[in-house]
């Protein structure tokens, strides 16, 4: 039987930095009231934030936009999923490959660390593309 999500809050707002402090503050408050920890709403934050600057930085390069955010938990509020929507350019982070981590700082290439994070500390992501929209889907288990 799948899981079955409810929608505790629906954010929009402008797809850039300034609007992040809000955005993040309102996700840590969902997860709050979802009974998650104080570490994992920090991993919630941290993945989000990356996937968010990624959307700013690459996303919208060329137009402003809008990015909603929908943060959901399950019936038994054991995982928290989190859809982050956006109509800018078509873009699959989960298709990046992983970064060299093993490597010295001086020999690794710049960037991806974001898309490694989100990656690593989610117990589940997706991407679809749809309506002319990214639609990345992230869950993160208690």
């Amino acid at each position: 039987m799948a899981e079955s999500f409810h929608t505790l809050r629906r954010i929009e707002f402008p797809a850039a930095i300034p609007s992040l402090p809000d955005l993040l503050a309102s996700l840590s408050e969902c997860a709050r009231d979802a009974g998650f920890s104080e570490h994992k709403i920090g991993s919630i934050e941290l993945v989000v934030e990356e996937a968010i600057v990624n959307i700013i930085k690459y996303s919208y390069k060329e137009a402003e936009g809008t990015v909603t955010v929908i943060c959901s938990v399950d019936n038994d509020r054991k995982s928290i999923r989190i859809e982050i929507i956006d109509s800018g350019t078509p873009f699959n982070p989960l298709t990046k490959d992983t970064p060299d981590t093993t490597s010295g700082i001086e020999d690794r290439a710049i960037g991806g660390l974001g898309i490694f994070f989100i990656k690593k500390m989610t117990d589940n992501a997706e991407y679809r593309r749809e309506d002319d929209r990214n639609i990345l889907s992230i869950t993160i288990e208690k």
